[in-house]
């Protein structure tokens, strides 16, 4: 017996000692931010429930969103739960021909997130998605994450818990929000309702929660996404042929496309850009074999100086404005512009094809606004933000899941269930988007623990098209629509900027890819 003691004894030591190092371990990470919990929501046509979506979509989303924008972001804590929330996605006779409309998707969709930010049992998919289940998902902090459709819900519930407030906190990250205050297309043409699809035009998203205690809100927009970056003045036709060719073009496609650029504070609201290289209307020109791209690089650039005479790109992203009739730029300028444009396009593509940025036999300089030859910069400054806000370089997270971070299981590795390659060229510090939570980590520290996920050749996200990225056609359907009356399982006990003058770094090389959500709501 005295023997077995003294055996056992160094085993009894290291328990105690290991179990000292964890809870050391788990104050650390304490330490380093509070647990949150990311309610994700899908855009139109995928409600991230089962049925409705596959296990492997909803693996596929939620790593691709955790990679690309939460975890860039900074804006939920360590650890954070990954939960997808069920929202019904429908817009009838888009999504299909007897779905709900979409007012009454979107109120089915914002009862069960604020059931789930409000801690009562609510209709989720949990790691490792594979059942949808209907229990409490409480926390004291929530990211609510929304594209498309879902945006327009969680403009709504951010308007509710302005009235009715939470004793948590709660932050919003929107992508490809129709809500937008300055471009999205449910605020231009606010008031008007659209009766066989049920849509109406209810106005912006809120930004005026309390100085106090606000509710940190990123919202992030692709230039020329027909739903969020919608002309100002609907006149110029050219201006809406572009933006509507950037409905499908554009808006289903917000991963690997480049970095977010700054484009505006408005009080508890940061706003950011992404650049379109080319402009939606010439984008199936860069299909065309051989110079398709070539021809488009050159024309590219006079086009874009069109296109941007419908846009007042100096008011402020998060400033309510409604469609201007009446907007018309300076066109004696708008004119130089174009004359200057003409062989600047000629210089950009002879560049191209001969692969060498210095060829310019025009001597032109390359535009560096998103918004063309003699463009204003991205970021449009700001108005009453709420705190001291950095204007920090932040790429994109490497295209990998932090299993150590992230409370989620294991997510299959092939290329079925990856998600979206995400910006190679991502910096070694994740600064918060906007500036107003607690930055995570460098990548060398979570390193050890990613798991690498290869990309894939055809994503949906929200655009309702699968397009074939050497074809440029249309090779599927989406994974089609949930039925809003679930069976559920028995539950079991940024970033995002760049400086605001910055230039994307992304080429729109090949027809959009889109990335894992399905139709958008609009």
């Amino acid at each position: 017996m005295t023997m077995r003691r003294s055996r056992r004894s160094p085993r009894v030591l290291a328990a105690v000692l290991l179990a000292a190092l964890l809870t050391l371990a788990t104050a650390f990470s304490a330490a380093l931010g509070n647990a949150a919990t990311a309610l994700i929501m899908g855009g139109s046509s995928h409600p991230l429930s089962i049925p409705g979506d596959t296990p492997e979509y909803i693996q596929t989303y939620i790593a691709g969103t955790d990679s690309n924008y939460i975890a860039p972001s900074g804006l939920c804590g360590l650890p954070c739960s990954l939960v997808a929330v069920y929202t019904p996605e429908q817009i009838r006779f888009v999504t299909g021909l007897f779905d709900l409309p979409f007012d009454e998707s979107v109120a089915i969709g914002q009862a069960n997130l604020d059931d789930c930010a409000r801690g009562v049992s609510c209709t989720v998919t949990l790691a490792p998605y594979t059942a949808t289940v209907s229990q409490a998902v409480a926390d004291d902090e929530y990211l609510v994450f929304a594209y498309s459709e879902s945006a327009t819900i969680a403009s709504k519930q951010k308007l509710q818990l302005i009235a009715h407030p939470l004793d948590g906190t709660v932050s919003f990250l929107l992508l490809a929000n129709p809500n937008r205050p300055n471009g999205g297309i449910l605020e231009r043409f606010v008031g008007a309702y659209v009766p066989f699809l049920g849509i109406s035009f209810d106005g912006p998203t809120p930004t005026f929660s309390p100085s106090t205690k606000p509710m940190v809100t990123v919202d992030i927009a692709r230039q020329y996404d027909g739903w969020t970056d919608f002309p100002t003045n609907p006149l110029n036709l050219l201006a809406v042929a572009n933006a509507m060719f950037g409905t499908v073009l554009v808006h289903g496609d917000y991963y690997d496309v480049g970095t977010p650029q700054l484009q505006g504070l408005y009080q508890d609201t940061s706003y950011y850009l992404i650049p379109t290289p080319i402009t939606p209307l010439l984008t199936p020109l860069t299909w065309v074999p051989l110079l398709g791209r070539t021809l488009a690089i050159a024309i590219d650039a006079p086009l874009r100086v069109l296109i941007e005479t419908g846009y007042d790109r100096t008011v402020n992203p998060g400033k309510p404005t409604p469609a201007r009739y009446l907007y018309i730029p300076d066109l004696f300028r708008a004119a130089i512009d174009f004359a200057a444009a003409i062989p600047t396009g000629w210089d950009d593509a002879i560049s191209y094809l001969a692969g060498d940025p210095d060829l310019r036999p025009f001597h032109t300089e390359p535009a560096t606004s998103p918004y063309g030859v003699g463009g204003p910069p991205v970021y449009a400054g700001a108005v009453d933000p709420y705190g001291d806000l950095p204007f920090d370089e932040v790429a994109p997270v490497e295209g990998r899941h932090d299993a150590a971070r992230r409370e989620v299981d294991e997510i299959p590795t092939t290329a079925d269930a990856a998600p979206p390659a995400t910006n190679s060229e991502a910096t070694e510090t994740d600064v918060p988007a906007g500036g107003r939570a607690d930055p995570v980590r460098t990548d060398d520290d979570v390193d050890d623990a990613a798991a690498e996920l290869p990309p894939t050749d055809v994503i949906d996200i929200d655009s309702g098209i699968d397009i074939d990225t050497d074809s440029g056609t249309d090779i599927g359907t989406d994974s089609g629509t949930a039925d809003p009356d679930i069976d559920t399982a028995d539950p079991e006990p940024a970033t995002l900027t760049s400086s605001p003058d910055a230039e994307s770094e992304s080429e729109q090389s090949s027809p959009p890819a889109s990335a894992t959500t399905g139709p958008d709501p609009q």
